[in-house]
């Protein structure tokens, strides 16, 4: 086995568990929510604001948690959600312009700034919304659907790889990968269910949902991926960060959620308004 995979391995031993334990309550999840958020928020402001005043980092550092505990907070007010997402990134339009920088370093301030403050706060904090307004058991089912989804295409891709996904963007995704990784991400959901009928009674995911979600869940978890290597392509990167052995920065962890979760929730809703989510009875 590869140093790299042993390490990787590793990492993800001490870190799946320590976020499964997040999802104990409502409040537990907002704030790993948050967590990563914030944690992501660092390495990717660092990153596409290289350059800009510490002034307008420290901003979006701040406000791009601080948003997703906003939303745990009124996730019943879709309407406040949004009108402060609003309200801060037209704040961060202001700083941007209050200061005498040149017209291309105001441009990255909005334009990078506002796709933070979306693209990682509101997009992850679906999270919040699929606890709500289903349970803690759809919101936990996503976290391992996804690693499982990575790990399975990672391992495949790496040994059985040979056609690209996009090659100009990421060499290392592949097509075999991604079907490797949706089989996988089947495989987890049956598995999943399976352990929690005994408990329940009845089945989470009918057969049409998890071929469904685990599709999408496949496409969209690798859309996110290639999304943050083109900005770590373009900067000449290999990883956003180091704080995690093997799996690079934060944002590197959660850069297919990020995409997923928004879609994955809109899945649940499509299977639940069609009554074709679960098998009740």
């Amino acid at each position: 086995m590869k140093k790299e995979t042993k390490i990787r391995l590793i990492t993800a031993a001490v870190a799946v568990p320590s976020s499964v334990l997040c999802f104990v309550n409502f409040w537990s999840t907002v704030g790993l929510v948050a967590v990563a958020i914030g944690l992501a928020g660092y390495n990717y402001v660092n990153i596409v604001l290289d350059g800009s005043r510490k002034f307008h980092k420290f901003y979006y550092i701040v406000a791009i948690p601080l948003l997703a505990i906003v939303f745990g907070i009124f996730v019943k007010e879709p309407f406040i959600v949004v009108s402060l997402y609003l309200a801060t990134m037209a704040g961060g339009f202001f700083f941007a312009i209050l200061f005498k920088d040149s017209n291309e370093t105001i441009e990255k301030n909005i334009v990078y700034g506002t796709i933070g403050l979306w693209y990682l706060s509101f997009n992850l904090s679906f999270f919040t919304v699929i606890y709500y307004k289903f349970d803690a058991i759809y919101s936990l089912a996503l976290l391992g659907a996804v690693y499982s989804f990575d790990s399975a295409a990672y391992f495949v891709g790496s040994k059985w790889g040979r056609h690209k996904f996009v090659k100009r963007i990421s060499s290392g995704k592949s097509i075999e990968g991604i079907l490797g990784g949706w089989l996988f991400t089947v495989v987890f959901f049956l598995i999943y269910d399976s352990i929690l009928w005994p408990f329940f009674g009845w089945r989470h995911y009918s057969w049409i949902s998890v071929l469904t979600i685990s599709a999408v869940i496949a496409f969209f978890d690798s859309v996110g991926d290639l999304t943050q290597s083109v900005f770590k392509r373009n900067r000449q990167l290999k990883n956003a960060g180091k704080v995690l052995p093997g799996h690079g920065g934060f944002w590197d962890r959660i850069d297919g959620l990020v995409v997923t979760a928004p879609m994955y929730f809109i899945s649940l809703e499509l299977l639940k308004y069609f009554n074709i989510l679960s098998m009740k009875g």
